[in-house]
């Protein structure tokens, strides 16, 4: 039984339950157990002691502390796309569009820091453009003031 040395302490009690002794893989350490006795076992022989049938006193991995759930890496990146198309819109700077009114690449990479393929850009944009019409925000930015044709 092997088990992973990045996660072990360097020691570990174990109790014999008859005489026996134990040595690690390479030979360079060895330890004699009466039946009943109990000691500290360097992590090098663990893998033997579990062999020879001694009792591990406690535990030989530390506790790994449990991640948080993460979302799906797509639903993370549909949420970014959304959210930077739904920048776009408000901000309404043609240049930031295609001549049939898709975001360019280059407009959307500037405000993401992961790789996206047109098509996530497709379906973000068509959600994005759901998102502001349920809203009923449809105010764009605009850097300079509108001059009616009536003036």
């Amino acid at each position: 039984m092997e088990l992973p040395e990045d996660n072990r302490p360097l020691l570990a009690k174990f109790t014999a339950t008859t005489a026996t002794r134990i040595v690690s893989p390479d030979g360079s350490r060895c330890m004699n157990f009466e039946a009943g006795e109990t000691r500290a076992v360097h992590r090098d022989l663990f893998a033997a002691a579990i062999a020879q049938h001694l009792v591990p006193m406690e535990p030989l991995e530390y506790a790994v502390p449990e991640l948080p759930e993460n979302k799906p890496q797509e639903v993370t990146v549909m949420e970014g796309l959304v959210e930077a198309c739904t920048t776009l819109i408000i901000r309404g700077n043609p240049n930031d569009f295609t001549l049939i009114g898709q975001p360019r690449a280059a407009s959307v990479k500037k405000l993401v820091d992961f790789n996206f393929t047109t098509n996530d850009v497709k379906r973000a944009f068509e959600q994005a453009m759901h998102e502001v019409e349920q809203n009923g925000d449809d105010s764009t930015e605009h850097p300079e003031p509108s001059v009616s044709a009536a003036e």
